[in-house]
């Protein structure tokens, strides 16, 4: 992380903005290791490998999330350069992402960024799209659950050293995303939203740090008809990650009731 997210963050505890800040283990490019500590409740944040914890009291739902995604890792071969090529894939992962890459690049292709905005990736993940508003220029968070290498933030490490670019993570949940209100030009969610139990809930937060006439970009969410059945059988489920099919009523109805 750098100093300059201090700015944007509160207190999931108290939800103070004052922290102190602790450093352990800084290079050219960022602090690597350290404490935050809010100055207000005395509540530690640790900093690891650039990466600041503000995740408190996680549910049995992310504990589950977090244990699933870690054991489907394992199941397939990834690398470095597969995470490089995303979202379109190379090799055997090339299939499995070539909706996900067309809709991406299609929404990329509309938001005609003037590359200063400032850009949350919501579910970033593997921080695949939060590295291509870095390269924009933008100064994005990418903010998820997951900690793991090749489907966690971690992963964030293999763009910072093979690109070039720069962008702070936080883990945190986006049920209680622990970032100041009107901080956001754009909150990016990309097969993000789907994971909550509650996406009103969800949205709220999102509403939150968005600055007034900022925008939230969807895409990749999953959409059943009026009819079609909701029940999910997927290896995802099979290992314990919070997965969920809406209708696209569902999606518009909680989009109205935001004030």
């Amino acid at each position: 992380m750098r100093k300059q997210l201090l700015g944007m963050i509160f207190c999931p505890v108290c939800k103070a903005q004052q922290f102190d800040l602790s450093i352990e283990q800084e290079n050219q490019v960022e602090i690597r290791q350290g404490t935050v500590t809010c100055q207000k409740c005395q509540r530690a944040y640790s900093v690891q490998d650039g990466i600041l914890d503000m995740l408190v009291n996680p549910s049995q739902i992310i504990l589950n999330e977090q244990t699933g995604w870690t054991q489907l890792e394992k199941m397939v071969v990834n690398t470095d350069e597969v995470m490089l090529s995303l979202p379109d894939g190379i090799g055997e992962h090339k299939a499995a992402w070539q909706c996900q890459a067309e809709n991406f690049h299609y929404i990329w292709s509309q938001l005609k960024l003037a590359g200063n905005e400032t850009v949350l990736d919501l579910g970033a993940g593997r921080c695949w799209a939060t590295r291509y508003f870095a390269r924009q220029g933008c100064y994005a968070v990418g903010l998820d659950v997951l900690l793991t290498r090749y489907v966690g933030l971690k992963t964030a490490d293999i763009y910072l050293e093979n690109e070039g670019v720069y962008f702070d993570r936080i883990c945190g949940d986006m049920h209680q995303i622990p970032l100041r209100k009107n901080s956001f030009d754009i909150v990016f969610m990309a097969a993000t939203l789907h994971h909550s139990d509650d996406i009103l809930a969800s949205l709220e937060q999102v509403q939150d740090a968005l600055k007034p006439g900022g925008r939230l970009i969807l895409v990749n969410e999953p959409v059943v008809g009026m009819r079609a059945s909701k029940v999910l059988n997927c290896i995802e489920v099979e290992h314990g990650i919070n997965e969920h099919v809406y209708r696209y009523m569902e999606y518009r109805h909680a989009l109205r009731k935001l004030k």
